[in-house]
């Protein structure tokens, strides 16, 4: 992933939009109600779930075991999206999601954490940390036009190894309500 972006390092352009794409929408997300259950797969899913007991994880819905250390890696993680949305597809930054569809990226801090981020409608990445209210900055303060040239390191977290991107499609909303009700 990061040989094939090498020569579009300087390039500013965004992925293109297929018109599927949700909008960047803090106040839905940072309310007290939402910013504590929810964590960054629920955000890049654009879901947002009442009353969530235990943050969504890639694959909790298909009947994976739990994250650890030793399963936490770009393959396993991309097997456990692509059975909680079968779907979905992985895609070139430079490539348009079919309609219905839009864009997200993953990344892991190794040994420590995975993050997910997801192209909004204003063509900008934006991501949930954990916990925390969602952003649309990167660990320098920047606006995100592509997650895999932008920074990833923050105060608690290197997101240094770059997995994928993957086109997910718009109403997989209705899918984990029946999962996480």
């Amino acid at each position: 992933l990061t040989k094939n972006n090498k020569k579009n390092k300087k390039n500013k352009n965004f992925s293109p939009l297929s018109g599927s794409e949700l909008k960047y929408e803090p106040y839905k997300w940072n309310n007290k109600n939402v910013v504590n259950n929810h964590n960054c797969y629920s955000y890049a899913m654009g879901k947002i779930i009442k009353e969530l007991k235990d943050k969504a994880q890639p694959g909790y819905a298909s009947g994976f075991n739990y994250l650890n250390d030793n399963n936490m890696t770009c393959y396993n993680l991309k097997k456990r999206l692509l059975k909680d949305n079968p779907a979905s597809y992985t895609e070139k930054f430079n490539k348009k999601c079919l309609p219905g569809f839009y864009k997200v990226f993953l990344a892991l801090d190794v040994g420590n954490d995975y993050h997910w981020w997801r192209q909004d409608n204003n063509k900008y990445w934006s991501h949930k940390p954990g916990s925390t209210n969602i952003s649309n900055l990167d660990g320098n303060n920047q606006k995100i036009n592509d997650p895999l040239k932008s920074s990833r390191k923050f105060t608690t977290r290197n997101y240094d190894k770059p997995c994928f991107y993957a086109c997910i499609q718009s109403d997989l909303s209705r899918t984990l309500d029946e999962i996480y009700s």
